[in-house]
């Protein structure tokens, strides 16, 4: 596993401009037009408008959705105020060149918090802790140093921002009360502790309990295939700004857990990306396999962290922490440590064992690349010349859900960050890749996928989603809104996936 779920790829930029045609000379800006048709679409009113007047709207595809529906009644105008009227409380910006109107996508101001949430104990980061605007759709996780950011509209600022991690107490503060502390925010969370039913013991070999973990997934998981939908979406970021997101709705068939090395197969049902690219200057940072990978880190399906189950104790070091509960069942938590006298680069985590069936319902992990030079041709298997990469952390999340006697594969997350540089060049720049696959949907129905319609662990899924796009699809999620949570993102396209059900 360790060497083929991900690749990174960088690629060097020529940078080319496209001309359209020189269109005819427009009519004043104070020229009456008419415009008809009820629900009028971006697209509709553009042609319209182009049309009775001569001029061209520019745009980028990326940041202009032709098929959201504007505020504009029919009836006659100036040109003038029909464009006000279309674009004057919205986020597209408008401005008359010559015979052209160009449209922009202006960002609206937001506000930010920033910090870093760390265990209170022993002050190391807590990796993928959640924090969330209470009764707000935006929420985020720390990253694999616990830093986290989190921007917000400012009418947000007098709510409350909660910050929580599996087993600690939770902590909450008021907004304005920590907006003005930048980086310097250090929140410690303390442990929870679990008190044990008196029937159960604490069992203290750690490596024991793993083992009879693994050895009982052929009774705690599927030996049938099974069917499942689910939401993908990745997101690349230089520095702290969005260069490039990619959302898609996949159809994957799950194998048996029994076939310890049987293929899952996924398909993409519904996608579609956008590149920011005014914020790519000469490299352009393309993820490889990443669909694949978010299904390859199940590690109750897939060769556990990168080794054979009878050599995982040559390689790890178990310890037996503190038991936590998850949705309301108590779980054994297991520490994992790679071995000081081993040389090559695995992994370090925790592991949670639901302590009724010893089934691991949660695992989280970090691959040890701090100070590893040799852990950039793990993951970037293309460069251009002259070109230097630094991985500085790479962490992973896999949860797991117990439906009908049977714990599913439920959700994953991938974060990876690097530093790159050019040779010559006196500064470097900081890339973040992060995705999540989370299941909406489950059935023992499976359906395998046409091997010519499957995603390869080859594909990038920027690339590949462009088959696939239906803005119709998107309904009113028309902009792809990275600061919000994947399960508010799933709220929204709701009545989409229960009507694809309904067809099926």
């Amino acid at each position: 596993m360790k060497k083929i779920i991900y690749s990174i790829i960088l690629c060097s930029l020529s940078t080319f401009l496209l001309s359209a045609a020189e269109p005819d000379m427009p009519v004043p800006q104070d020229a009456i037009i008419t415009i008809s048709g009820n629900h009028i679409t971006l697209e509709s009113f553009i042609s319209q408008v182009e049309k009775q007047t001569g001029y061209l709207f520019v745009y980028s595809k990326q940041d202009v959705n032709v098929n959201s529906v504007l505020p504009v009644r029919e009836g006659k105008k100036t040109v003038a105020a029909f464009l006000a009227e279309a674009f004057g409380n919205s986020n597209l910006k408008y401005v008359f060149e010559n015979q052209y109107i160009v449209l922009t996508y202006k960002a609206p101001e937001y506000l930010t918090v920033s910090g870093t949430v760390i265990d209170a104990q022993t002050r190391k980061p807590l990796v993928f802790a959640s924090l969330y605007i209470v009764n707000r759709g935006i929420s985020n996780v720390s990253n694999g140093e616990g830093f986290f950011a989190l921007k917000f509209p400012p009418s947000f600022a007098k709510d409350s921002l909660r910050i929580s991690f599996l087993g600690y107490h939770p902590q909450t503060f008021a907004l304005k009360d920590i907006m003005g502390k930048g980086d310097k925010l250090v929140v410690p969370l303390s442990v929870v502790p679990t008190t044990l039913p008196a029937i159960l013991v604490t069992p203290q070999n750690a490596a024991g309990l793993v083992a009879r973990a693994m050895e009982k997934i052929p009774d705690n998981y599927p030996l049938e295939p099974m069917q499942m939908t689910g939401f993908y979406r990745e997101m690349i970021r230089k520095g702290s700004t969005y260069v490039t997101l990619t959302e898609a709705v996949l159809d994957i068939n799950k194998s048996s857990y029994g076939r310890m090395y049987g293929l899952d197969q996924v398909g993409v049902f519904k996608g579609r990306g956008s590149v920011d690219w005014t914020r790519i200057d000469t490299v352009f940072v393309k993820f490889r396999g990443g669909i694949n990978s978010a299904l390859q880190i199940d590690v109750a399906k897939y060769p556990f962290l990168g080794t054979n189950v009878p050599e995982i104790n040559q390689i790890y070091d178990f310890i037996m922490e503190e038991p936590v509960q998850i949705d309301g069942k108590i779980n054994h938590v297991v520490g994992f440590k790679q071995k000081e006298s081993v040389d090559d680069i695995w992994f370090r985590g925790k592991i949670y064992i639901d302590m009724k069936s010893e089934a691991i319902s949660r695992i989280e992990f970090n691959m040890n690349v701090e100070g590893r030079s040799d852990a950039t041709n793990i993951f970037i298997s293309k460069r251009p010349l002259g070109f230097r990469a630094n991985v500085l952390y790479a962490a992973y999340l896999v949860q797991y859900k117990q439906i009908g006697g049977k714990w599913t594969f439920d959700y994953s997350r991938t974060e990876i960050k690097f530093d790159s540089k050019w040779d010559r060049k006196l500064f470097k720049n900081t890339y973040t890749i992060t995705s999540e696959l989370a299941v909406t949907q489950r059935s023992d129905n499976a359906i395998k996928i046409p091997s010519e319609q499957r995603v390869r662990s080859t594909d990038i899924t920027l690339d590949k989603v462009t088959d696939f796009q239906d803005e119709g699809f998107w309904d009113d999620y028309n902009v792809i809104e990275p600061e919000s949570g994947i399960e508010q993102v799933i709220a929204r396209i709701t009545r989409q996936l229960k009507r694809r059900a309904a067809e099926q």
